[in-house]
C-alpha cells in the first residue's frame, strides 16, 4: 500500500448529504501514518518519561525526613512526663540537643502557671583613688528586658537574668541552714576563693548533689556579674556581690480588689565574691551592648 493510499484509508468519507462549504478541521489535516513514521524511523510518545532526581537530592530528601522524625521525637520525649522511655536517648544528648534553642516551658498553664517576677541585682566595690568604694544595686533584670519590650522578635539574651534568678533560688532552697548562712558570708580575698566556697559547703553536709548544683549555679551567677560590673564601672572593679529577688502576683482570689497589694519580695542573698570570667568570653562585646542598654535605661 502506498502513503497516498494509507493517508486516504485514514481520513473518515465526507458525508454526501452534508451540505456545509465549512472545512472539518480534522479531516483536512495532514496526518502521518504510522507506516511512514516507521519507515521514518521515528518514535510516537503518548507521555513524557518521569525524569530521575539526582543521587545529590535524593539525599538531601533523606536527611531532611530523618532529621524532621528526629526532631518531632526528641520533641515528644521532652515535653511529654519523664519515663523510662527516655532512656532510649542515650547520656545526655536530649537534653544538649534541646537546650538552649528547642527548651520549651508550659508553665504558663494551669495547673502552676507562672505567678511572679524573678530579677537579678548586682552591685560592686571599686578601686577609686588610694581607696575602694561600693556601687549602688543595679537591676540587671530591667536592663536585659529591654531586649523585648516593644520587639516582635524579642532577642534570648533578654532572659538570662530571670532564668539565672530562678535557677539560683531553686538549688539554694535544697541547701541546710547552715550552708544558706555559709553562702551569705564574703569569699574573694585569695585567689582560691572558690576553692573555699565548695570545700566551706562540703563540710557543713553530705548533700554532695545539691552542693554541686548550687556551685555551678553560683559560679554562673558570679561570672555574670563580673560582666555586668565591668561594662558598667570598668576595670576596675575588685569584686562583686548579687542577689536575687522574686515577687508574685496579686493572688487569683484577690484579683477584683482595689486595694490588693503584691507580697513582698522575697530575698535570696549572697556575700562578697571575687571576678571570674568565663573562657571564651568576649568582655568587649557584652559591655558594648549592655552597656547601651543601661544607658538608654537611665539616660
Amino acid at each position: 500500500m502506498s502513503i497516498d493510499a494509507a493517508k486516504a484509508a485514514q481520513v473518515p468519507p465526507r458525508n454526501p448529504s452534508d451540505s456545509s462549504d465549512t472545512p472539518d478541521p480534522i479531516a483536512d489535516e495532514p496526518r502521518t501514518s504510522t507506516v511512514e513514521v516507521e519507515r521514518l524511523g521515528l518514535t510516537l510518545e503518548t507521555s513524557p518519561r518521569p525524569r530521575r532526581r539526582s543521587w545529590i537530592l535524593r539525599g538531601v530528601m533523606t536527611v531532611a525526613v530523618l532529621f524532621t522524625a528526629w526532631h518531632v521525637f526528641a520533641s515528644f520525649l521532652w515535653i511529654a512526663p519523664v519515663s523510662p522511655l527516655r532512656e532510649v536517648v542515650p547520656g545526655k544528648a536530649l537534653s544538649q540537643y534541646m537546650i538552649p534553642f528547642f527548651g520549651q516551658s508550659w508553665s504558663v498553664f494551669a495547673p502552676e502557671p507562672i505567678n511572679g517576677d524573678n530579677r537579678m541585682l548586682v552591685r560592686a566595690v571599686v578601686k577609686e583613688g588610694d581607696g575602694e568604694r561600693t556601687t549602688e544595686w543595679v537591676n540587671v533584670t530591667d536592663v536585659e528586658t529591654q531586649l523585648m519590650t516593644n520587639k516582635l522578635f524579642p532577642a534570648r539574651a533578654a532572659n538570662q537574668s530571670i532564668d539565672l534568678a530562678s535557677d539560683y533560688r531553686g538549688v539554694y532552697a535544697k541547701l541546710n541552714d547552715e550552708q544558706k548562712a555559709a553562702v551569705n558570708l564574703n569569699f574573694y580575698k585569695g585567689d582560691d576563693w572558690a576553692d573555699r566556697v565548695q570545700g566551706t559547703l562540703k563540710r557543713l553536709g553530705t548533700n554532695s548533689a545539691a552542693i554541686g548544683k548550687y556551685i555551678d549555679v553560683e559560679f554562673r551567677a558570679i561570672r555574670y556579674s563580673t560582666q555586668v560590673a565591668k561594662a558598667i564601672w570598668g576595670q576596675d572593679v575588685v569584686r562583686v556581690q548579687f542577689q536575687m529577688e522574686r515577687q508574685n502576683v496579686i493572688p487569683f482570689a484577690q484579683r477584683n480588689d482595689p486595694d490588693a497589694e503584691r507580697p513582698k519580695v522575697q530575698l535570696t542573698p549572697s556575700g562578697w565574691r571575687g571576678l571570674q570570667v568565663a573562657k571564651g568570653q568576649s568582655e568587649k562585646d557584652f559591655a558594648d551592648t549592655f552597656k547601651r542598654l543601661y544607658k538608654e535605661l537611665n539616660p
